[in-house]
């Protein structure tokens, strides 16, 4: 699993979105040659404070309709033109806004509000509906019991009667350094949404699952030490969160239903790093998680980019990059490429832009006759071990 590092984007042309200091710039790149093209003060327009106190909560390219769309956590949805440098405010919400989130299509956008709801709109702005975040009811994909009467009268199998009485396991609160805020990702195909949220009750975090229509389909089991990250599987099987152990930490996986469905250990101490984000690739094969230290007095923390795998029902740490403490490589925006697969996009904080572009290959022994001993080497974190094979074949280290 190699890679070829591009500083600046030097071998593609490629456009971004940066915000600083209450202005937005477009920002061509071409060889090494760094350009404005477009500015546009959201400042000046009075959409956000002279003190640097306003907060971005959402941004999104609409290419069909040359605009950036941009909320705020005021409450402001904003339409910035690319060719007129104009700026229009489509609505605004009077408690805030915490998130916004397009549909893969961008036919709709969800909106998370200081109010702890949701608003379904369409494309043009066009409210469709607004449900409260937290829910009592399960949603419409609520198991159906089959036995008779109450738990305690069931079938219980090998547990025997002690999982009749087992009482619900109490789930700890967040971790101290998480946001609060909601979190939104969407299935590849935009028939389902998942929001995971902090319940009022409990402080811990919930994830549910939403139809298109903003129907609720289902909540997630009770999670101990369940993290903000959240990232749907664009193949639609599986949403990746994080969880906090008593002694490791690892990310998770839940299906649709709310129930968990596997788990992979982070290779740090408990309590060492938190994870801001998880995000999939374009066709579901890498994971990429976003990781800072933690517990870092008087200075910066250390940052990580980690790539992960799987195969055979294991997942494998492919590449690890890490872009130390200096105040300037401090990571602001980690996305993949729409298009490209295995091209992934850093922005740095001191205006650093990083595009790396991955390739899959395979290194192995010559394995000519039968004197070669035909070995096959994998990458898997700092882990080095000798793995046997079916019979006939060679060992594999």
């Amino acid at each position: 699993f190699t890679y070829l590092l591009l500083l600046c984007n030097a071998l593609c042309n490629c456009s971004r979105m940066k915000y600083n200091h209450g202005c937005y710039s477009l920002i061509s790149h071409w060889s090494l040659y760094v350009k404005v093209t477009r500015e546009v003060s959201l400042t000046a327009e009075g959409f956000m404070p002279e003190d640097g106190s306003g907060c971005i909560v959402g941004i999104e390219d609409l290419p069909e309709q040359e605009c950036v769309c941009v909320a705020t956590a005021a409450g402001d949805i904003l339409l910035c033109n690319l060719s007129t440098k104009q700026v229009e405010c489509v609505g605004s919400v009077d408690s805030g806004l915490s998130t916004m989130s397009w549909s893969p299509d961008q036919e709709l956008v969800l909106l998370a509000t200081g109010q702890q709801t949701l608003i379904m709109m369409t494309r043009d702005f066009e409210p469709i509906t607004e449900k409260e975040i937290h829910q009592d009811e399960f949603g419409e994909g609520k198991f159906v019991t089959l036995g008779w009467g109450k738990k305690e009268t069931q079938f219980h199998g090998s547990e025997g009667k002690q999982a009749a009485h087992r009482k619900q396991t109490e789930v700890s609160p967040t971790s101290a350094w998480d946001d609060s805020r909601p979190r939104v990702t969407w299935r590849g195909d935009g028939q389902f949404v998942a929001v995971s949220a902090v319940c009022p009750e409990t402080g811990a975090r919930k994830v549910r699952v939403w139809s298109r229509e903003l129907v609720l389909q289902s909540t997630s089991e009770p999670i101990s030490g369940l993290e903000q990250a959240l990232s749907w599987k664009p193949s639609g099987n599986l949403i990746a969160s994080t969880q906090e152990k008593p002694n490791r930490h690892d990310v998770v996986f839940l299906e649709k239903n709310g129930l968990l469905h596997g788990e992979f250990t982070l290779p740090f101490q408990k309590g060492q790093v938190k994870v801001n984000e998880l995000l999939w690739n374009a066709d579901s094969t890498i994971l990429a998680i976003w990781l800072e230290d933690l517990k870092v007095e008087n200075s910066n923390p250390n940052t990580y980019v980690q790539l992960w795998t799987t195969g055979n029902y294991h997942w494998y740490l492919k590449q690890s990059l890490h872009f130390g403490s200096l105040e300037e490589n401090q990571l602001v925006s980690l996305l993949w490429d729409r298009e490209n697969p295995y091209r992934l996009h850093v922005l740095c904080q001191g205006w650093h832009y990083l595009s790396y572009d991955w390739h899959w290959t395979t290194d192995h022994g010559m394995g000519e006759n039968s004197q070669h001993v035909a070995n096959v080497a994998v990458i898997d974190g700092g882990k080095q071990w000798d793995c046997f094979i079916p019979v006939g074949s060679e060992e594999v280290v």
